[in-house]
This record gives structure tokens, sequence and C-alpha cells, in this order.
């Protein structure tokens, strides 16, 4: 299940998001996707990684199969942007250079597929 908010003014349409989505998570997954402006995601970035600015996408692991996803929605690749933060709740990660490898085939195939 993926739940959609949209804390901007923007007007965001969630279809493709929710393609993607059932695409990379498995059917039991509980998703919350988070449209965000800069200056939410900037005092979330803050409070759980020590950074004092904004990111484009944030994703926090709830429970193993809960997540939640802010979304930067100044952004103008968010469905890029989703992908990776999806990957992410699933364990991808980059911190050496054969995940990021990994990670960025993986995304490209995903968004291939749309």
């Amino acid at each position: 299940m993926i739940e959609f908010r949209n804390l901007t003014k923007k007007r965001i349409r969630t279809k493709i998001f929710k393609k993607l989505g059932n695409k990379i998570f498995p059917k039991q997954f509980e998703l919350s996707v988070v449209f965000a402006p800069s200056s939410v995601i900037k005092a979330l970035n803050k409070r759980y990684l020590n950074k004092n600015k904004p990111a484009n996408t944030l994703s926090f692991l709830l429970e193993r199969r809960r997540g939640e996803i802010f979304l930067n929605a100044k952004e103008q690749k968010l469905p890029f942007l989703f992908v990776h933060s999806a990957l992410h709740l699933l364990g991808f990660n980059h911190k050496r250079n054969e995940d990021t490898k990994k990670m960025k085939e993986r995304e490209l195939k995903i968004l291939k597929s749309k």
C-alpha cells in the first residue's frame, strides 16, 4: 500500500509513483510518500542526519515492511529520486563504488520499465 501526502501548493500527479512503487516493493510493504517543501526537508535533514541543508530526498525504514520517503517537491527528477529512496529502503546503498554501481544499474532498470 502506498499513501501520498503533499505538503506543498504544487500539483503532483502520483500515478507514476504508484506504478514504480508497485514494481519495487512487495505487496505487504506499507509506504508513505511525502512531497515537502525545502524547509521541511532541511529540518528533517538537520534532525536526523545533522546536516543543515535541504536534501533532495530522505528515506526512513520504520519497520521491516514499512517506510517513509520525503521528496523535495522543488526538485525536477522526482521519479528518479523516488526510485533511489525506495532502493535505500530495500537495503541498497552507495557507500562503496561496487554498491553505487549496483544501485545505479537497478535504478536504470526500474526507470526504463516504467
